[in-house]
């Protein structure tokens, strides 16, 4: 989760000095990504299939990725021929539970409240269980929830969480395999590489009987 505008990242990209960002494009610099487009794609469209209209998204921290899954969450429900209130729409920092749980229970607390609620990632995703349970309500009996990356507790919350799959080992591996040819060739041509993401589909998205 860097921040690629910080004046000591940009001083890094300007020098000679060999340079793979993950998830952030500069010119003329090598670059692993991951397909968050096509990750919340497949995620908004699984959540429209079972029936959900008033989706609610709480996205990451302003930054591409961000931008990114913001923009193909909006997309994909325009393209459904539906519209997303401001109001369902709430930035809250990555792998932040306590956040996650305060943007979760302001959703909770709408009149007219969405019945399924994209968190920013799994982690995070707890705090949003968190603040559903404190109401009484129940996932996914009473509302809905999915994340993003599929770490390790996500098979084990309670419920199992739906999620995207994101190839974090890949691109760790893609990245330091591209970094070492740099250190040990003359930098050629800037490497781009795209990795795709994976539904997962586990308990935790309910379908809304139509």
């Amino acid at each position: 989760c860097s921040h690629f505008d910080d004046s000591e990242v940009l001083q890094l990209v300007s020098s000679p000095l060999p340079l793979v960002t993950i998830d952030h494009v500069f010119n003329n610099k090598a670059c692993i990504q991951s397909e968050n487009r096509q990750g919340i794609e497949a995620l908004t469209r699984y959540i429209l299939s079972m029936g959900h209209k008033k989706v609610a998204f709480i996205y990451g921290a302003q930054d591409t990725v961000s931008d990114i899954r913001l923009t193909s969450f909006l997309r994909t429900m325009n393209d459904a021929g539906l519209s997303v209130p401001d109001d369902y729409l709430i930035a809250s920092p990555y792998h932040d539970p306590a956040s996650t749980r305060e943007a979760t229970a302001q959703l909770l607390s709408l009149r007219d409240r969405p019945t399924c609620i994209l968190m920013p990632d799994d982690y995070s995703a707890l705090g949003g269980m968190d603040a559903i349970r404190a109401t009484g309500l129940r996932v996914p009996e009473d509302i809905s929830i999915v994340g993003f990356d599929d770490i390790n507790m996500a098979q084990f919350s309670a419920p199992p969480l739906t999620t995207v799959s994101a190839p974090a080992y890949h691109m760790g591996m893609y990245g330091a395999s591209i970094l070492q040819h740099l250190l040990r060739e003359h930098p050629g041509p800037a490497l781009k590489i795209k990795l795709p993401c994976k539904l997962v589909v586990r308990n935790s998205c309910k379908a809304i009987e139509k």
